[in-house]
């Protein structure tokens, strides 16, 4: 009978020690799957607000892009006119800048130029630090197919001086209105600064006192000669000048060498040609064309 007892309570005390060890492990099983189930909520939270911080980044990016564009820029989109204005103000497309495409990545010049030609785009000029161009997308507007056949026409301007750097100048034989000559002859060996313009046009007639003040600087070096094609008759460039200065020798009744010959409509245009005869550079703005004679003065030909 004790023998019995013992048994009984030796059986008991192992049941119950079971029971506690399985309890025990239940629990710590639903510990660690609460434990996962906590951390997938974790990570996906986390995966979420990911997605949200790149979301806005994003959004972020764009609106900056945007801000970079000009505040008026409907404004200058509005017509023509406006577009002319803001263009012979901001754009210097032969000018060394950063061409971006419409969705603000770096491209090449060239792809930018073709972009334009298309007649899709136009340039618009970046609020930055730098001189960056992106490409803004026209709409099928009448005012904006106005202002797609003219930066067309640019464009292919543009294209064209591009082309034409490193080739010889087209032969000329020039007289001036007060009778003095220039052909490949007597101007062999010097290098010739010419600017082609007209009285018609505002861009070249704003420009005519930085241009006085180039002439009065390099007038007197013997191997470099100015010289200004003008698309007007003798007439009108001399009634001009009996209103504005300017410095340069002019050559008038030249718009069939100027569009023909050199393949620019574009005014104003400037040239420099080098001691043999080859375009050096074809500019559209003064300040570009000044920055290169300082270049030539320095005798620093591969800065140009």
């Amino acid at each position: 009978m004790k023998n019995l007892l013992i048994t009984f309570v030796t059986l008991i005390a192992a049941f119950a020690l079971t029971y506690y060890v399985l309890l025990n492990l239940f629990e710590t099983q639903n510990s660690i799957s609460s434990f996962k189930n906590s951390s997938k909520t974790t990570v996906n939270t986390s995966s979420n607000s990911e997605s949200f911080t790149e979301s806005d980044t994003t959004t972020d990016e764009t609106e900056s892009d945007e801000d970079m564009f000009p505040e008026d820029i409907d404004d200058i989109l509005s017509n023509v006119d406006e577009w002319q204005i803001y263009f012979d103000e901001n754009i210097q497309l032969s000018s060394d800048f950063i061409p971006l495409n419409s969705d603000a990545e770096e491209i090449d010049k060239d792809e930018f130029i073709e972009q334009l030609a298309t007649g899709e785009f136009v340039p618009v000029k970046l609020l930055t630090g730098e001189a960056m161009y992106q490409l803004y997308p026209l709409d099928d507007s009448d005012e904006h197919q106005k202002i797609s056949e003219l930066i067309s026409s640019v464009s292919d301007s543009a294209s064209n001086s591009i082309a034409r750097e490193g080739t010889p100048l087209p032969r000329y034989n020039f007289v001036d209105l007060n009778d003095n000559k220039y052909n490949k002859d007597n101007t062999n060996g010097k290098i010739l600064i010419v600017t082609c313009w007209s009285v018609n046009s505002k861009a070249s007639t704003k420009e005519l006192p930085k241009l006085n003040d180039l002439f009065d600087k390099y007038e007197a070096y013997e191997d470099v000669i100015f010289l200004s094609l003008s698309d007007n008759s003798p007439s009108d460039v001399k009634k001009f000048l009996t209103k504005k200065t300017f410095r340069f020798p002019v050559v008038a009744n030249q718009s069939n060498y100027i569009k023909n010959k050199l393949g620019t409509t574009q005014y104003p245009t400037h040239l420099i040609i080098d001691e043999e005869g080859n375009i050096e550079r074809m500019l559209n703005s003064a300040d570009e064309l000044i920055a290169a004679v300082e270049v030539i003065a320095t005798g620093d030909f591969d800065s140009l």
